[in-house]
């Protein structure tokens, strides 16, 4: 029994070192035939040409989305100015006509001091030196330019 079992291990063992060298042969000759054509000039340059194509469309594709997203960007300034436009139309004018005679202004009232303040105190910027905060810029535009008209 001893001799069966043996003499079936030994065919198991060269059968499957038999498929072992056919698989290694297979896999070298695809490994080969890769390694072709990856070498091949004709290959590279087909290849070179699509990875071109590749590029062109990827910066067209760009472009057009940068464009259309400056047009919105125009469009929301448009909108935003437009809105404060109409605002400044329905208020009222605050100026008097340079017709009429200028009238000496009010005196200011003196600020009216409270209890207890929280942070520093109201005086304190003034007394430290620190200047007057500058008066508010105007917002800057997010897109291009409006062309001149």
């Amino acid at each position: 029994m001893a001799e069966n079992w043996e003499k079936q291990l030994k065919d198991f063992i060269k059968r499957t070192g038999d498929e072992l060298k056919r698989t290694g042969e297979e896999i070298k000759v695809e490994a080969q035939r890769l390694l072709d054509e990856v070498r091949d000039p004709a290959r590279q340059a087909k290849l070179k040409e699509n990875l071109k194509d590749l590029r062109e469309k990827a910066a067209s594709l760009t472009k057009d989305a940068a464009e259309k997203l400056e047009g919105a960007v125009r469009k929301v300034e448009d909108a935003v100015e437009g809105a404060f436009d109409r605002s400044k139309e329905a208020a009222p004018p605050k100026a008097r006509p340079a017709a009429t005679p200028a009238a000496p202004a009010p005196a200011a009232k003196p600020a009216r001091k409270t209890g207890k303040t929280i942070g520093k105190k109201a005086g304190a910027k003034k007394a430290s030196g620190a200047k007057a905060p500058a008066a508010k810029k105007a917002a800057k535009s997010i897109g291009r330019k409006k062309p001149s008209a």
